[in-house]
């Protein structure tokens, strides 16, 4: 009796063990959302090329991070902050208050320049983690852990394998603001590239590679990973072909050329062309607001709020992509912003997201003739 239960007991601590290391292994091989290296720890100093040095040591400890990525980081942090976590736009003196409430703007903190909600959420884990907000080793494990999708963003511009393209994906996804200062914030990555990496300072990836590289960063660009998307709703749309360069006929027709601002209020899954046209339509002046449907949808939904809408085009206007029209998606459709019409008025330009590189937010350009399936949407 007393050896069957010995034989059972051993059973079942076997058993046991069997499915405590399955669980690890499991839980280890799906965890392509997180990062378990939290024990970033950043040099605290006045000079501004040992804060770097620190960070970019840290940032090795991440899987799959090229110096590419790296230097891309460096460039944006150096143009935001100078390397100083404690600073606060403008050199304003902090205000919890202030800093506290979401709908502030123009109030970033910290290294990266954190603003508005994301400025809230990094100031609660801040308090959650019982630490200064200003401690820069807990905003670099806010930036990679903490940031909600921005941190998937973040890794995958860590990621790219050209300094250039890293650096801009970083600026215009992950920072989503600076436009107009890509060149400066390149140059200072390019010199951070060629400091850490041995690299030569105006060349970012070896001629020779270049073609491999460009392909892994597009590819790269193109998904958050298996399980990081939180929305999987793709409207895209084609007619003429879609170029990220606008035309040269209509460069000197478009007068507001941010098309890479962002508004705050934006609730339209990062990187779909709804969320793109809501934000292009804030920077026009002419507005739309959220929860609006799909993009195949904002027709009919935004004639019922009291939106004036038509069947001719119009410049400002938004153009909604009725579901596979234009061989847009036949399950979402698309939507999109008339940006300038052709001098015969007989073609209209538009500009768009997720049709180039799909979930990553790259603007693109259209040349197309008015046809059935599209409805045009007065802005308010």
């Amino acid at each position: 009796m007393k050896k069957t239960l010995i034989r059972y007991l051993v059973s079942v601590l076997a058993f046991v063990f069997f499915v405590v290391v399955a669980l690890g292994l499991f839980s280890r091989g799906n965890n392509s959302c997180q990062n378990s290296t939290t024990d970033f720890s950043i040099a605290t100093s006045a000079d501004r090329e040992a804060v770097a040095k620190s960070l970019h040591d840290n940032l090795r400890k991440i899987d799959g991070v090229t110096e590419a990525g790296i230097a891309g980081y460096l460039g944006n942090t150096e143009h935001e902050s100078g390397f100083n976590a404690g600073v606060v736009q403008s050199n304003a003196s902090f205000n919890e208050t202030t800093a506290m409430n979401a709908s502030v703007s123009g109030y970033a903190l910290g290294l990266n320049q954190w603003d508005n909600s994301r400025r809230v959420d990094l100031l609660n884990y801040a308090k959650s983690q019982n630490k200064n907000w200003q401690d820069a080793s807990l905003q670099l494990d806010f930036a990679i852990n903490h940031d909600g999708t921005n941190s998937n963003l973040l890794k995958q511009g860590l990621k790219l394998n050209n300094v250039d393209e890293a650096t801009e994906f970083l600026r215009s996804q992950w920072e989503r603001g600076g436009a107009g200062t890509s060149n400066e914030r390149q140059a200072k990555a390019k010199s951070w590239y060629a400091k850490f990496s041995g690299g030569a300072k105006d060349t970012a990836v070896d001629t020779a590679t270049q073609g491999t590289a460009n392909a892994q960063n597009n590819s790269l660009t193109q998904q958050s990973g298996p399980g990081c998307q939180t929305n999987q709703a793709q409207g895209m749309g084609s007619s003429g072909a879609p170029v990220t360069d606008m035309p040269a006929q209509y460069k000197g027709k478009v007068k507001n050329t941010n098309f890479t601002a962002t508004s705050p209020s934006n609730t339209y899954p990062f990187g779909q062309c709804t969320w793109y046209t809501y934000n292009r339509m804030q920077a026009l002046g002419t507005p739309v607001e959220n929860a609006l449907g799909n993009g195949g949808d904002w027709g009919a939904n935004a004639k019922a709020k009291g939106y004036q809408t038509d069947t001719q085009p119009h410049v400002g206007w938004a153009v909604s992509f009725a579901h596979g029209s234009y061989q847009s998606d036949p399950t979402y459709g698309h939507i999109a912003v008339v940006e300038a019409m052709s001098d015969d008025n007989s073609h209209f330009l538009i500009s768009e997201c997720n049709v180039v590189n799909g979930g990553s937010g790259t603007v693109s350009f259209r040349e197309i003739t008015n046809g059935q399936g599209l409805t045009f949407i007065k802005g308010k």
